[in-house]
């Protein structure tokens, strides 16, 4: 039995210190925590769109560093990127302003784009990146993102029409007429959030969920999700993989692998499953 492929990810999660996710294939960055930059390594002129989830400091503090490496680095120096981030994030408002500060003169190849609910962002002629908003701390505006591939399927009016009168039909000239255009769900990112309404996800290809917490009795305030609802939500919105992020740093990580196998078990959820620890994505 052939393996399923790795997801086309690399990223590090350690709550409240830094959390930064690559999406390589889509060169999208989503979030920028500490260290961003030495991990990219050569790849750090790769991406071509930053989208930040929210301005808590261990989402925010690589920017500073990254942009640096970009324009001070060896390699496309003046190659532009955008920076994503939802409106009236101090956080990255800041770190804008400490740009300026400490390279006056020096001009950032950066377009910094504020995003609200429901706010677009084309990736490529495929792709387009949309915001959604999520629940996390009262007063820090905070987003998700997901990616939408344009595809083309049948019709439902032909659906039930016989292969062989579907393929008569394209021959004649009518192949146009009988698709539909259509978006697919690549990518999705909850952020820090508390669980995100499946139809957000609904038939990704890969999800990204906040899980900090293995029970609802370790949670006081509604600000994060636990790793039971971030398995549900890619279980009822018929995800292809998961990756469960951002556990709270109070769990001891040997204890803590097969207390998620054991989750992940009893869910339903049956895609594949990783954990993104530190920057370590562990199969589950």
């Amino acid at each position: 039995m052939t393996r399923p492929a790795e997801p086309p990810i690399a990223g590090y999660s350690r709550a409240m210190y830094a959390n930064w996710l690559w999406h390589r294939p889509l060169r999208l960055l989503v979030d920028a925590g500490e260290g961003l930059q030495l991990a990219l390594g050569t790849s750090v002129f790769t991406p071509a769109t930053v989208a930040i989830t929210h301005g808590h400091s261990d989402h925010v503090l690589g920017l500073p560093g990254f942009a640096a490496a970009r324009r001070f680095g060896k390699g496309a120096v003046t190659r532009p990127y955008d920076v994503l981030y939802p409106a009236g994030a101090r956080g990255v408002e800041g770190m804008q302003r400490l740009l300026e500060d400490i390279w006056r003169g020096v001009d950032f190849p950066i377009t910094w784009r504020e995003m609200r609910d429901g706010a677009e962002h084309r990736l490529s002629p495929q792709h387009v990146l949309q915001a959604f908003a999520v629940a996390h701390v009262a007063g820090e505006p905070a987003l998700g993102y997901r990616v939408l591939e344009t595809r083309r399927r049948l019709k439902p009016a032909y659906a039930a029409l016989p292969s062989a009168e579907i393929e008569r039909l394209a021959r004649d000239g009518r192949r146009d007429a009988l698709m539909e255009p259509y978006h697919h769900v690549v990518f999705a990112h909850s952020g820090d959030a508390m669980p995100i309404d499946p139809d957000l996800a609904r038939g990704a290809d890969l999800l990204v969920h906040d899980a900090t917490f293995l029970s609802t009795d370790d949670r006081r305030e509604p600000i994060h999700a636990t790793t039971g609802e971030a398995l549900a939500v890619a279980r009822d919105a018929g995800v292809a993989a998961l990756v469960l992020h951002h556990l709270s740093i109070r769990y001891d990580r040997a204890e803590a692998l097969p207390r998620l196998r054991a989750q992940l078990a009893e869910s339903g959820f049956a895609g594949d499953c990783y954990w993104l620890d530190e920057g370590t994505i562990t199969r589950l």
